[in-house]
């Protein structure tokens, strides 16, 4: 009995042993692969142009509004004269100063002789009704500035906001320069020509200087302002405005858009039923007619759309029927490619962590992104980069991004992050056991 459990006792080391060495020479016997971030394969990138604008505009261009993605143009990197559309860049200063909390929507501006229009013709020089002594809101102010393009609201709001020890032609400079607007030129608020801004007129400037910029930067322009203030796009819904010459004494006027909503565009061919949303107008018999808009298509999706040097500078349709006409244009070669939030992004299904117990992790778009290109293409991602040494992963945790393979042209600034995908987890898993991840790294 005794030999019998001795034997049975040999037996049973002489398995494990065997299996030790079989183990040890899997071990040393298969070659280890180290891990990798990223394929070296290569991706056809796409390459797109903007579709270059059949229009009788100087300049014209249509941009998207999310990405920054130039999709039409004609001249857009031109310098041109600007007028009204000036404007904007006084809002952005108005805004900043609202964002830093210098100045709130209700603190009062007092008029001064500077802003004061009220003796001039109002078919000439666009005004209100305020004089020298009075005392206006930011927000009823601005508001006119932009509804009936009020000149000595653009003075007054130009004037107040002006850093101490500056002119308002050094802030507008200023602002241009944060908005990295190179070679525009700026002399006052409003876009007067020089020898029309009364008191705000420059002295050491050719009574003939205009503010200039292109339309690339009025796209800048607006797409800034958008961001700091989204309710412009509310702009065109304003038939009638409304401002206090006194605390308890009203008025209200009729806006610009009154006439374009209810007169102009009910008289304008728009076959791909887009909706002009607001933004600014420029008009000076040295520019002609321009005008920077936000219009948006029946899909939602938003474009800036920038017309100058069109017809006669009194003309209130051709401006309109062009900003339309520019967006007909691209809608007729191109189109949007998304990539939705919680959707496969490409041929990426999943990432690869050996360091967690689930080891391949499924893996989705954590936002969604769209980007124009000629019809019936399709787009590329590059191949996806991530830190392979994440051990601890939660779920909905962004694990890595991919970059869509997109030549095209932006607006100068414009963020780049807009090409990147960040790729998120959908779901959780903690680090792997030291046996696991052991035998993974010797297997694979």
């Amino acid at each position: 009995m005794l030999q019998n459990k001795k034997h049975q006792v040999k037996r049973i080391w002489f398995i494990i042993i065997a299996l030790v060495v079989v183990l040890l020479a899997i071990f040393f016997m298969v070659p280890r692969h180290e891990q990798s971030t990223q394929s070296t394969t290569k991706v056809a990138t796409v390459d797109d142009q903007p579709v270059q604008l059949n229009t009788s505009a100087t300049s014209a261009l249509v941009v998207d509004l999310t990405t920054g993605q130039i999709l039409g143009q004609k001249n857009s990197s031109k310098q041109v004269a600007i007028a009204s559309q000036s404007k904007m860049l006084t809002a952005y200063g108005v805004l900043k100063s609202i964002k830093s909390g210098k100045i709130k929507w209700s603190t009062m501006v007092p008029i001064t002789s500077k802003a004061d229009l009220s003796k001039e013709d109002s078919h000439l020089f666009s005004h209100i009704a305020i004089k020298a002594g009075d005392k206006v809101s930011v927000r009823e102010l601005y508001d006119v500035m932009f509804a009936n393009s009020a000149n000595d609201a653009a003075f007054a709001l130009g004037e107040f906001v002006t850093p101490k020890g500056k002119t308002t032609q050094q802030a507008l400079e200023s602002w241009a320069k944060e908005l990295h607007l190179s070679g525009s030129q700026w002399y006052n608020s409003a876009g007067q020509v020089n020898e029309n801004a009364f008191e705000n007129e420059i002295s050491s400037a050719p009574k003939t200087a205009s503010n200039k910029a292109s339309n690339q930067q009025l796209a800048m322009i607006a797409r800034a302002i958008l961001e700091l203030d989204p309710s412009l796009r509310q702009l065109s819904k304003k038939l009638t405005i409304s401002y206090h010459m006194t605390p308890n004494f009203v008025v209200t006027d009729k806006t610009d858009y009154w006439q374009l909503m209810t007169e102009t565009m009910p008289n304008l061919s728009n076959p791909n039923q887009l909706t002009i949303e607001g933004l600014k107008t420029g008009s000076s018999p040295e520019s002609g007619a321009g005008f920077t808009g936000l219009i948006k298509d029946k899909n939602g999706h938003e474009f800036i759309t920038v017309v100058n040097g069109i017809a006669n500078y009194m003309d209130e349709t051709k401006r309109y029927q062009e900003s339309l006409r520019i967006v007909d244009q691209v809608l007729a070669q191109k189109q949007p490619n998304y990539i939705k939030e919680n959707q496969t992004v490409g041929q990426v299904k999943s990432l690869t962590f050996p360091n967690t117990k689930q080891e391949h992790i499924i893996v989705k778009a954590a936002q969604t992104r769209h980007y124009w290109t000629n019809k019936d293409v399709k787009l590329a991602f590059t191949q996806p980069t991530f830190d392979s040494k994440l051990a601890n992963i939660k779920k909905n945790q962004t694990v890595g991004y991919t970059t869509v393979a997109l030549n095209a042209q932006y607006l100068p600034y414009s963020q780049k992050t807009e090409k990147r995908i960040s790729l998120k987890s959908i779901s959780s898993s903690k680090p792997v056991n030291w046996f696991v991840k052991f035998w993974r790294d010797r297997t694979k």
